[in-house]
């Protein structure tokens, strides 16, 4: 897939810990976190996608967490009233999640779920690929592909 307009975002130490960018051809963002997360780094990106989804409306976002390292339930909080509200009234409508290896992170996703369900319609995928189906099939029906 061609992502248009990838960003990456970087810790002080200069490690990435986020990636995102939007393909051209469908509604859809891209996105993926790295390495820890913290509540700093949560912020960062989320509202680096908030940003692109002002500048790029979208529909669908494939959030994943496939190259993530631990827990970032102290994002959770944060995620739930802050950046969904946002990203939603925005225009997001379907938030498909690639799950974590790490057990800590797939319990950090469990913990945010039910509250993003009530914003947002949710999926959880074990790859990318997957998650890109599921939202590609949401926007067809929908007809916002």
């Amino acid at each position: 897939m061609l992502i248009e307009n990838q960003k990456c975002l970087y810790k002080a130490n200069g490690d990435v810990f986020f990636e995102a960018g939007k393909d051209p051809g469908n509604n859809i963002i891209y996105v993926n976190w790295i390495g820890i997360q913290s509540l700093e780094t949560a912020v960062m990106g989320g509202n680096y996608i908030l940003s692109m989804l002002r500048d790029h409306p979208a529909r669908g976002i494939l959030n994943s967490n496939r190259e993530l390292i631990g827990p970032w339930e102290s994002a959770v909080n944060w995620l739930v009233n802050k950046w969904a509200p946002q990203a939603k009234m925005l225009g997001l409508k379907y938030y498909a999640h690639v799950l974590s290896p790490g057990i800590y992170g797939q319990r950090s996703f469990n913990l945010l779920r039910p509250h993003l369900e009530k914003q947002l319609e949710v999926s959880d995928h074990p790859d990318e690929d997957s998650a890109t189906e599921w939202l590609e099939n949401k926007l067809k029906v929908t007809g916002e592909v």
